[in-house]
């Protein structure tokens, strides 16, 4: 049965309210599902803590009065949808910083800042500079330098909402490393926290792995305090052992690895020369380029490679820039030993205040030994040259001569051939 409308109701009245429903559904429809958390600003720290979220704080200080295009990019900033957007519910603050300080401005900045303070490493900021705290004041991340004056306002939301993921994350791996009661687990998951891109360690860290892993089984700490360092008199292959074993340490972290390649680096060729050095400068160089790329150690390794080392070829016989100061091999390199047969290898003194010292030579053909001669023999004025005597019974398709000379740092005053003949 159909119901008809009552006799005092006007089909113009049912008609305006009919229309009046559709409309309202269509603009009901056409809201967001879920509408995206955007930050606030406010005027100054004390209104902020006010309604702080879990997202904490973005400061925004510019230089006021004094760069006024750093002024004019923070305000732009701030003001950003897409930027406010990232910052999810952050509270952002627009902060100006002086060059010269008076009262004045004191009373300025303490008006925006008021207890809160500015950044304590200030120091290592360029201003203008975008300064990420959580709710507590912790200060765990800074943008600034060209990767923020380089970059679109586009590109510095995408960077604004990195960093907050990447405080999100690290605050999931402490809350999951408070609900596990295995050491090993928890002692893991709090470590971690110190390998987030792109904030700071958690406060507390060492000392929080410190109560969950006394004697530092996991190694750990000792991951987070590595540095590298070389000391007097130590022996090259001590220093490349120490070496070897932090680069296989999954614990430490690629910059701090890359550093330890390039002070190696710069003792090998002080101490050995670019010719000596050169085979462990290219493979320590090639490691701290692999270990990051784009970093700025892993941009320079290429020209290190370059730059820092020279290949020994054969006809340059030896001098002082080639006999290094301490007994590690030398590879010369396109010595005519291609076929078998026996060959005499001379080596002849014309210069110089000292003679050599050869502790060993070795036949290489790559990375194999193809006939060694380990007794030492020295050529002086009293002997001005001696010859070895090698028996080659294969084809080599890359034969090198490893030399390791024996003289000591201050006897390296020496000029002379070396000559290879076939019998």
């Amino acid at each position: 049965m159909v119901s008809l409308p009552p006799d005092n109701i006007k089909p113009s009245d049912i008609f305006m309210k009919k229309s009046y429903s559709v409309l309202l559904a269509c603009a009901l429809l056409a809201l967001p599902v879920g509408t995206a958390a955007a930050a606030q600003q406010f005027p100054s720290y004390e209104e902020a803590a006010k309604r702080v979220t879990d997202d904490g704080y973005i400061l925004f200080i510019y230089p006021e009065g004094w760069d006024r295009y750093g002024e004019k990019l923070c305000k732009k900033l701030v003001a950003d949808e897409g930027v406010r957007e990232a910052a999810g519910n952050a509270a952002l603050i627009l902060a100006p910083i002086y060059q010269n300080r008076t009262e004045k401005t004191n009373a300025k900045a303490k008006k925006v800042m008021g207890s809160f303070g500015y950044p304590g490493d200030m120091a290592d900021i360029s201003y203008p500079a975008l300064i990420f705290y959580d709710k507590t004041g912790r200060q765990y991340s800074a943008l600034y330098g060209e990767a923020l004056m380089d970059a679109s306002v586009k590109e510095v939301a995408k960077l604004v909402k990195q960093r907050m993921d990447a405080r999100k994350k690290q605050q999931a791996l402490l809350d999951e490393s408070g609900k596990t009661t295995d050491v090993a687990q928890k002692a893991r998951l709090v470590f971690d926290t110190t390998r987030v891109h792109g904030v700071e360690w958690p406060n507390g860290v060492k000392e929080s792995l410190k109560s969950i892993d006394p004697e530092d089984k996991q190694g750990y700490r000792a991951a987070l305090d590595f540095g590298f360092g070389i000391q007097a008199n130590e022996s090259l292959d001590s220093i490349l052992k120490r070496l070897d074993a932090a680069l296989e340490n999954e614990n430490i972290v690629a910059w701090k690895k890359q550093r330890a390649c390039a002070m190696v680096i710069g003792h090998i060729r002080r101490a050995y020369g670019p010719m000596a050095g050169g085979p462990y400068i290219t493979k320590y160089a090639g490691i701290m380029q692999k270990l990051d790329p784009e970093s700025p150690l892993g941009l320079s390794a290429p020209v290190v490679m370059r730059d820092w080392v020279k290949n020994y070829h054969y006809g340059q016989g030896w001098s002082d820039q080639i006999i290094p100061s301490a007994p590690i091999p030398v590879l010369m390199h396109d010595v005519p030993i291609t076929k078998p047969g026996t060959y005499n290898i001379t080596f002849k003194l014309t210069t110089g205040r000292d003679g050599i010292k050869i502790n060993s030579l070795r036949l290489m053909d790559g990375d194999d030994c193809v006939v060694a001669d380990s007794t030492p023999r020295e050529v002086g004025w009293h002997n001005r040259q001696v010859t070895y005597t090698f028996a080659v019974k294969k084809t080599l398709k890359k034969p090198a001569l490893e030399i390791t000379y024996g003289n000591a740092p201050d006897k390296r005053s020496s000029w002379g051939d070396i000559t290879i003949s076939a019998q």
